[in-house]
């Protein structure tokens, strides 16, 4: 309750209602909300997305409603072999990435906590000394300042920071 909500659909239709207002959400559409109020009915069947900060200080204010692939443009942070497509809500960051196969990163760490999924293809992914393979049945939580990364197989997915990252290149309007 009283949180920032951040609603994806990757796959068919939902329908989610907020008091006296619905949306119709399909594949890449999100919904960024902060309303308690709500009902989530599927049209079909559908895989979806709900992530929640931790803690928010807004607690009225209207939704946003976009598409990842529609709304917002895309971003090459790693020099062509990640791009990138980037919302920044009031407390939480929600990027999804299509990694091109072969595509090796490392990241030092951060100070916002980060959960990463695959929803398409798969990587192979360590964090703080924890390896894995990421695909569409599992998800890694990232704590902070942990060093991650891995190698992608071609990976279509989603980060979703908490607190949001505040540099510039992840600062992006839809």
């Amino acid at each position: 309750y009283n949180k920032e909500k951040i609603l994806v659909v990757v796959k068919g239709i939902l329908k989610i209602s907020l008091k006296k207002k619905y949306f119709l959400l399909k594949e890449f559409d999100a919904l960024n909300f902060f309303s308690d109020e709500y009902k989530i009915e599927c049209k079909e069947d559908t895989v979806a997305y709900l992530v929640s900060a931790k803690n928010s200080t807004v607690y009225d204010k209207d939704s946003i409603f976009f598409n990842f692939k529609n709304d917002i443009e895309p971003k090459d942070l790693w020099g062509g072999q990640c791009i990138s497509r980037i919302y920044a809500g009031e407390n939480l960051n929600l990027v999804m990435f299509d990694l091109k196969p072969e595509f090796k990163f490392n990241d030092k760490g951060h100070s916002n906590e980060q959960i990463t999924w695959v929803i398409e293809g798969e990587m192979d992914f360590y964090a703080n000394k924890i390896e894995k393979k990421l695909n569409q049945f599992n998800a890694v939580d990232i704590g902070k300042n942990h060093e991650h990364g891995g190698v992608s197989n071609g990976a279509l997915g989603f980060d979703a920071f908490y607190p949001k990252r505040e540099e510039k290149k992840y600062n992006q309007n839809i």
